[in-house]
């Protein structure tokens, strides 16, 4: 007789598997897989506990095993992302969108209550995470978005019409050159960016699953990891508004060095704003 596999069955026994594999998300990863297989929200597993699981789904759900097992991160897997309640379309053209990177739109939005923004640039705009939720929750929002990378802007291309944002330009620059700062128009209120800052010296300190399936040019910067600050530093002020504000994400060591590239090149206010884990996350300068 042919054995039934319940979603109960499935969901025991892919945790268990991915845990041998030793997966530290084993048991979300294999709920979230089950989901998309199954067209359906991580309650209705619990809800449906008992309800059998055709031969199809059952393969379905092998195969992003498989490919979990191997260190594929789960997003890649199902290209998606959730980031800010909202899911986002990833690829391996681009880095998958963190929850440590919700601070900078929380700090974002606090500076727009205490002076409106009408205008940003995101520099390094991968998946269109930070540009396009900014733009959704402030609904006046205008500006654009560079990555030097292609393939990222036809992501957050596609992002933005997933999310029906029309107030935010794409545009394939390179942020490093200087000739990308001074082609830009008009003045901003906000410059933001989650740049590349890993140092080439730090690959032992990365996971296989960011190394081995994330995007390079998006993971590792010159200059000890501090290469964009440097020209975000040096360039930005002459784009922003007088009291204009800076907001760059970094990497947990970096605070001390970051703030003072700041400082050193006359901004003001230089702030470092904590994650939840109470690790440095973000930089804020004021020009």
């Amino acid at each position: 007789m042919k054995q039934t596999w319940t979603i109960k069955d499935i969901l025991l026994w892919s945790s268990d598997y991915l845990k041998a594999k030793n997966s530290d998300t084993a048991r979300l990863d294999s709920e979230l897989i089950m989901c998309q297989a199954l067209s359906c929200s991580r309650i209705d597993l619990y809800c449906h506990y008992d309800k059998p699981v055709n031969d199809e789904e059952r393969q379905t759900i092998r195969d992003s095993l498989k490919k979990r097992a191997d260190g594929e991160p789960v997003a890649y897997i199902l290209g998606e992302k959730e980031f800010y309640g909202r899911s986002f379309q990833v690829s391996s053209d681009v880095l998958i969108p963190r929850p440590e990177t919700e601070h900078l739109i929380e700090e974002v939005l606090s500076l727009h209550k205490q002076r409106p923004i009408e205008r940003f640039l995101e520099i390094g705009v991968g998946s269109g995470a930070i540009a396009l939720t900014l733009s959704k929750e402030i609904s006046q929002l205008r500006g654009q978005a560079w990555d030097i990378s292609k393939a990222a802007i036809l992501v957050a291309e596609s992002n933005a019409n997933k999310l029906s944002v029309d107030s935010v330009e794409f545009l394939e620059m390179d942020a490093l050159s200087d000739e990308s700062w001074s082609s830009h128009e008009g003045k901003l209120d906000l410059i933001c960016s989650n740049p590349p800052y890993i140092a080439e010296t730090e690959t032992n300190l990365m996971s296989t699953s960011v190394l081995d399936y994330e995007p390079h040019i998006a993971l590792f910067a010159a200059n000890d990891g501090l290469e964009f600050y440097e020209k975000i530093a040096s360039k930005a002020a002459s784009l922003l508004n007088k009291g204009g504000r800076v907001v760059v994400e970094i990497g947990a060591f970096q605070a001390e060095k970051v703030q003072e590239i700041f400082i050193s090149r006359a901004w003001s206010e230089v702030r470092v704003i904590e994650d939840l884990a109470k690790h440095p996350r973000i930089i804020v300068a004021t020009k």
